[in-house]
């Protein structure tokens, strides 16, 4: 991502940690470089491999309920369109509300708090 190297790793979550009060990451030995595919990706993403896509999501479904077990978390974020969409139909099969996987952009959309007194567009 950019020129960072593993930009795609860190650069998100530096933008999640400036967007919450509270930011947990899964255990290291299944982030970054060890991160687990959500079960959705390589075409897999129809209801008709639904049984296939939750075995799939299994190993990620683990590291969640790790956090949310050990830290009290609420939601997990996705950068990955198809992640969400993934996650968004396999988290209720392991016991989560379908609303607890965001993107990445909803949780910056949900971290703005725009001061009404200082609106540019009143100034013209």
């Amino acid at each position: 991502m950019g020129d960072m190297v593993g930009g795609q790793f860190f650069i998100p979550r530096a933008i999640i940690k400036a967007s919450c009060n509270h930011f947990y990451d899964m255990a290291e030995d299944t982030i970054k470089e060890a991160t687990f595919c959500c079960g959705g990706g390589g075409g897999l993403l129809t209801d008709d491999l639904l049984e296939l896509r939750v075995k799939g999501a299994l190993p990620r479904m683990e590291a969640l309920k790790q956090v949310v077990d050990d830290y009290g978390v609420t939601h997990m974020v996705a950068i990955c369109a198809i992640c969400k969409s993934q996650f968004s139909k396999i988290l209720p099969h392991y016991g989560f509300e379908m609303d607890q996987v965001i993107t990445l952009h909803q949780l910056v959309g949900d971290a703005l708090v725009l001061d009404q007194g200082t609106s540019n567009l009143d100034s013209n």
